[in-house]
């Protein structure tokens, strides 16, 4: 299939998708948004931080944006998008079809191992940090290619898996996998970068005290990221069926 057929197609898709199953879905995707905030909570007051850290969780939020994991210290918050595109996972699979035991395995199978490859990429990032301290352009170009690993490999490799659990899978649809999700990876960033300073500091623009603000962030914030549920799914399992699709 062509380039710009499938990128219409896809485009249509989004669209289609939402309309045909956010009434339906809404709910669903609102409890595993709760569930993944309150494991979320949970990883931030018990994860470990650098003592060098410069950038503070102000919500929930904070945790789907940025990265906090620093220097020598890797903090398992830093897992929040990783748990997201989790439950998207079992949301798409029961989707298309009734998840079954076997499915809930290789999930939480896909989830130890992306866990794992986190962990690893960021220690190996520290180690390039040292073995390139004085090559600032390689080290920067190295920091690149290690972050774009982490955000996208738990997105492809959960995204395989659910090919695998409805039967579907087929290597060769991988390179318009890839484009459907850094497509839509970044409309979402771009979607609660808008939604959260425009919308949310007008309606917390009265709140003073910090912890205020970080709960009503954090519970405003639920909505919004169960949201996103459809167009991940969307992303995650689009390529492998609309480019089999007739002209």
């Amino acid at each position: 299939m062509q380039f710009s057929l499938f990128l219409k197609k896809l485009l249509t898709e989004f669209v289609d998708v939402y309309k045909k199953h956010f009434s339906s879905t809404v709910k669903v995707a609102l409890l595993w948004t709760i569930l993944c905030f309150a494991i979320t909570q949970v990883l931030a007051t018990y994860c470990s931080y650098d003592p060098g850290i410069r950038a503070q969780p102000v919500s929930v939020l904070s945790f789907f944006i940025l990265k906090f994991s620093v220097n020598s210290t890797y903090s398992f918050v830093d897992l929040t998008r990783t748990l997201f595109i989790f439950f998207v996972a079992i949301f798409s699979v029961n989707l298309t079809q009734k998840v079954t035991i076997k499915n809930i395995i290789y999930l939480v199978g896909t989830l130890a191992v992306c866990a794992l490859l986190d962990c690893a990429l960021f220690r190996l990032n520290t180690q390039l940090q040292t073995l390139f301290s004085t090559n600032p352009h390689a080290l920067i170009w190295f920091n690149e290619i290690v972050l774009l690993l982490r955000n996208y490999l738990p997105l492809v490799l959960f995204a395989i898996v659910i090919q695998l659990c409805i039967g579907k899978f087929n290597a060769k649809h991988i390179g318009f996998l890839l484009i459907a999700l850094w497509l839509f990876n970044e409309l979402a960033y771009e979607f609660i970068m808008l939604v959260r300073p425009v919308l949310f500091s007008l309606l917390m623009i009265t709140l003073k005290p910090m912890t205020w603000r970080y709960v009503m962030e954090s519970v405003l914030g639920i909505p919004l990221i169960s949201f996103l549920f459809l167009g991940y799914y969307c992303a995650m399992t689009a390529p492998f069926y609309l480019s089999e699709e007739k002209k």
